[in-house]
């Protein structure tokens, strides 16, 4: 990526960290699809898991149920108030602190460290994805398994299309991924093998146009949302409505979303 490495990891960080408390808000997208990376990538009972831009632990929760009580999985995400949420959350359950605050280019572990290692919809804010691809490799076991996910369609596109619409750009950041292809050859230029993308989608149900804002809130979005006046906000609301409709039901909206999960062999 272009740019000040330092500093776009400085707003990132920033920017997760704000949008923390809300995160995963309404039908627990980022959940769904957790459950569903940690699934693809075959984790056995026994193993040792890392899992590298934990957020809320919606990949960290199914992996550790996974990994069973002769396993372990260890959390990093470099926002602090995401670790906190996540410990929280490991709390509840009644484990204890499994996440802790680290750099995905800088992997403070050993080589061959894991038998498996995950990242859930991360690669894309890392300046550097090379480096972090070589650092995710370098901790794994030879023969160990990567998982990661992307985003072909992302959870809060209505939102970003009424954006659009009212002519506000949406940035979007340079490591952003959407083609199956593309994803691939990341992987194989970072020396993976035996590299898999699948595209996966779900209909995800949504009480009303206000959840799914709320949701958008949670999202890189937040920022963007945030900073509209008044006139811009009941504009970007009302062409969302629009757009939502012919996706109601009688007990709610059903809108999709497609992540690009993606598997691979050191």
């Amino acid at each position: 990526m272009q740019g000040d490495p330092g500093a776009h990891k400085a707003e990132a960080r920033t920017r997760f960290n704000a949008a923390a408390a809300g995160y995963d808000a309404g039908p627990g997208v980022f959940a769904h699809f957790g459950r569903r990376l940690a699934a693809t990538v075959g984790i056995a009972a026994g193993n040792r898991v890392l899992d590298v831009a934990s957020g809320h632990g919606a990949v960290l929760f199914p992996a550790i149920q996974q990994a069973g009580e002769t396993g372990e999985v260890i959390g990093v995400d470099f926002a602090e108030e995401m670790v906190r949420a996540a410990n929280e959350k490991a709390a509840g359950l009644g484990l204890g602190p499994c996440v802790r605050i680290m750099d995905a280019e800088n992997l403070e572990f050993p080589d061959g460290s894991f038998d498996r290692v995950l990242c859930g919809f991360g690669i894309m804010f890392f300046p550097d994805q090379a480096r972090a691809l070589a650092e995710f490799r370098r901790v794994l076991k030879p023969g160990g398994r990567l998982a990661l996910s992307t985003w072909k369609t992302h959870q809060a596109i209505e939102v970003e299309v009424a954006l659009v619409s009212a002519g506000i750009v949406v940035p979007r950041l340079p490591g952003w991924i959407t083609e199956s292809a593309d994803l691939a050859q990341l992987l194989i230029a970072a020396g993976f093998g035996s590299v898999q993308v699948d595209a996966d989608t779900f209909s995800f149900r949504y009480q009303d146009a206000e959840e799914y804002w709320r949701q958008a809130r949670g999202t890189g979005m937040r920022r963007t949302l945030d900073a509209l006046d008044q006139a811009k906000t009941e504009q970007v609301r009302a062409t969302l409505m629009e757009r939502m409709r012919p996706h109601q039901k009688d007990d709610g909206f059903y809108l999709g979303a497609t992540a690009l999960l993606a598997t691979a062999i050191r």
